[in-house]
């Protein structure tokens, strides 16, 4: 009997303690959850904000308006003429939006952020329009290329907030070495807060394909 009792104790106690075991990494993940839970708001902001590496705005001698979001970059593009930042405006991008295609339009990226910035309060003598880029890179070297012949010291380039850090890795070194400044400006989205970007399909889908281009510009570039 005691014998019996003694493998009894044993089998039990042996099950307490893997049970506690079990309980104590369970009682950490639940932990863990709760905390991300609770700060999800703040990590979100963070995750957003880590993307915007944005430059103080200062005046120079041109200001590079890259291709995408045609008509944000394009309004933003007047409001830094507004504020008397530069009277020389350069438009890239070389594809012809889907939906101008479909209708007939040949019009490029280039040419409608341009329109844009026009009906927003940009004079038209003031701009150029660049039909070349299908990628933040190529629109980096054609830009490099345009800087050096016209022999520019200060550029800002405007492109999408969440752009920003990315567009900074290509441009800011090559242009240094030519000996020119880069100072990085955001065009606000009209769709989306930037601030609670989660909160819109259009967000989440910036966001999440902004990082996914940063990975891969840091393993290609």
């Amino acid at each position: 009997m005691r014998m019996e009792e003694g493998k009894a104790l044993g089998r039990e106690g042996r099950g307490k303690g893997m049970w506690k075991r079990f309980l104590r990494p369970a009682i950490w993940a639940v932990g863990v959850v709760l905390i991300l839970f609770l700060l999800r708001y703040p990590i979100l902001r963070g995750a957003g904000n880590f993307l915007i590496k944005e430059d103080p705005l200062a005046q120079v001698d041109a200001v590079f308006v890259l291709g995408g979001s045609v008509y944000d970059r394009g309004v933003e593009a007047a409001r830094v003429h507004q504020q008397g930042l530069g009277d020389r405006f350069i438009f890239t991008g070389a594809p012809i939006p889907n939906a101008l295609e479909a209708l007939g339009i040949d019009s490029t990226e280039a040419e409608c952020t341009r329109n844009a910035a026009v009906q927003a309060g940009l004079p038209l003598e003031l701009t150029t329009t660049l039909n070349v880029g299908t990628s933040t890179y190529e629109e980096f070297e054609a830009l490099l290329e345009y800087a050096k012949a016209e022999q520019l010291d200060t550029v800002m380039v405007i492109s999408s907030c969440f752009h920003l850090r990315r567009i900074g890795r290509v441009f800011r070194k090559p242009f240094r070495k030519a000996g020119i400044t880069v100072l990085l400006h955001g065009a606000p989205s009209s769709v989306y807060d930037e601030a609670r970007w989660w909160e819109s399909e259009e967000g989440l889908i910036m966001v999440n394909n902004e990082y996914t281009k940063l990975v891969y510009y840091l393993i290609k570039y």
